[in-house]
């Protein structure tokens, strides 16, 4: 049940972990699965509210009116024979989400969130191309938004190699199991080319798979590295005519994070690149798991890390912190309303290891200005939108007559607390709830002046017409001092086959 990355098909899983999605690796057929989905978006501001849009891979238009159309076709793996029921060493799968927007600038775009093929041999897998994943372990259903991957831009096109689930040790007799993985992805973006991305995790469970309780722990670790561009060309000392080390024989100082001392100036590159090859960011991840009557409790924490003060926990207490609550399946069929999932998280950014840069006599660095990055100026986002957590959000989606610093991200220094709730009435009604509030301080060397507050809160309900056909409602409100006010909805409909 717990894993690392998930495909959001089956985001209905309480916890991440793995490679692939847990409801993929319980599949029993072959069976190819579809839906289409059609819809519009109505604000009483241009700008589309924030939970509306937030943790959508990218594909909700930031501005209303907008109408969207997507579908998917998907393949799961299956692991048993259906007639003999043993075991199946190899299979495939197959997943595609088309999306087209239409915006109200009369701008039309076609998406391409996810586009993916997969092989399995046991509980190994090789995937390439698009595919919907989150980075870390929390509650993937109702989370704000994980720390270093919260699904909310479009997914990077990759390669990885990486285990299906968890793989029990045999010689502890199965309490320690291990779920990791090895990426190489593409991340150009329009503002710089030929950048790549480098990712790897690797976790541990402690307890058996039919434990009542179980532990977590272990790490997540992205890279952006190599490219070129106009911008660089500017700025010498940060780069020599316009390009970033590129040649794989750096690989291994990208991998393991480490540069020897003056590689930089006997390879021919900017005294920038002395410190480390590319831009580090990633979160040390524990959850701790247990049964509590009908219900599962999971308690989690995502330590954000960005350079080497904060992988040694200088930056403590940043991160993210969970408590989720859940109901046991067989609990679900009650008639009447029924609350049946709720999640409390506090989002915290705000140390940074310390609020200047360099300290003297100090051996570690501050002002760690979380997924900012001179070179990549772009930061930690993709085609415009943030890849962590959406509460470190671009200047470009905030309201910009408040006053807002040149960097990408001009606050990245927030305290934030978020309530998510999930219940159903009946068998046909589906009802979500999202609130959150943030207190927002700028970033490293440029403070808001006083601090920005904001609300923002979400209702959706999704009303099931028969098996396969569902009308879907929500409504969001903005009400603050850091995105522009604004009040929408969305209406659509979903057909499944």
């Amino acid at each position: 049940m717990i894993k690392f990355r998930l495909v959001v098909c089956n985001a209905v899983t309480l916890m991440l972990l793995s490679g692939t999605g847990f409801g993929q690796t319980s599949s029993h057929t072959n069976k190819w699965n579809a839906a289409v989905e059609a819809g519009g978006f109505a604000a009483s501001d241009p700008a589309t509210p924030f939970w509306l849009r937030t943790n959508q891979f990218g594909i909700v238009p930031h501005r209303s009116p907008a109408g969207m159309v997507q579908a998917s076709f998907y393949k799961n793996y299956v692991f048993r024979d259906s007639l003999s029921g043993r075991l199946k060493k190899w299979d495939w799968g197959v997943a595609v989400n088309p999306v087209a927007t239409y915006e109200r600038d009369n701008e039309f775009k076609f998406l391409l969130p996810e586009a993916s093929a997969k092989v399995r041999f046991r509980r190994l897998e090789f995937y390439a191309g698009r595919r919907r994943e989150l980075m870390g372990i929390g509650d993937s259903l109702l989370s704000s938004g994980f720390y270093s991957g919260s699904g909310n831009a479009l997914p990077i096109p990759k390669v990885q190699l990486s285990t299906i689930g968890y793989i029990p040790l045999r010689f502890t007799k199965d309490f320690v199991a291990v779920s990791a993985g090895f990426s190489h992805g593409w991340f150009n973006s329009p503002y710089m080319q030929g950048v790549r991305l480098h990712q790897k995790y690797a976790y541990i469970r402690l307890g058996k798979p039919t434990s009542g309780s179980k532990f977590y722990f272990g790490l997540n670790h992205n890279v952006l590295w190599a490219g070129r561009s106009e911008f660089l060309k500017q700025h010498p000392e940060l780069a020599i005519d316009g390009e970033l080390p590129s040649s794989w024989k750096f690989y291994p100082n990208v991998v393991l994070a480490y540069t020897s001392k003056n590689w930089y100036t006997k390879n021919g590159y900017s005294s920038f690149d002395s410190y480390r090859l590319g831009n580090h960011l990633g979160s040390y991840d524990f959850a701790f798991e247990t049964k509590i009557s009908n219900y599962r409790l999971l308690a989690y924490h995502q330590h954000a890390f960005e350079d080497v003060s904060s992988m040694v926990f200088k930056n403590i207490p940043d991160g993210l912190y969970g408590v989720s609550f859940k109901l046991n399946a067989e609990r679900t069929g009650t008639t009447g309303f029924l609350l049946s999932h709720i999640t409390l998280e506090f989002l915290t950014t705000k140390d940074q290891s310390g609020s200047e840069f360099y300290v003297p006599g100090s051996k570690f660095q501050g002002a760690d200005n979380y997924f900012n990055h001179s070179q990549y100026y772009e930061g930690w986002s993709y085609f415009g939108q943030t890849v962590g957590t959406p509460f470190i959000a671009p200047g470009k989606d905030m309201d910009r007559s408040k006053g807002i610093t040149g960097r990408y991200f001009p606050n990245n220094r927030v305290n934030m607390l978020y309530l998510g709730a999930q219940g159903r009435y009946g068998k046909s009604l589906l009802l979500t709830f999202r609130t959150s509030y943030s207190r927002n301080f700028g970033v490293p060397g440029f403070a808001f002046n006083p601090p920005r507050g904001q609300f923002s809160s979400f209702l959706s309900a999704q009303y099931a017409l028969g098996q396969s056909t569902s009308i879907i409602a929500r409504l969001a409100v903005d009400q603050g001092d850091l995105f522009v006010k604004s009040t929408g909805g969305y209406l659509g409909v979903r057909k499944s086959f």
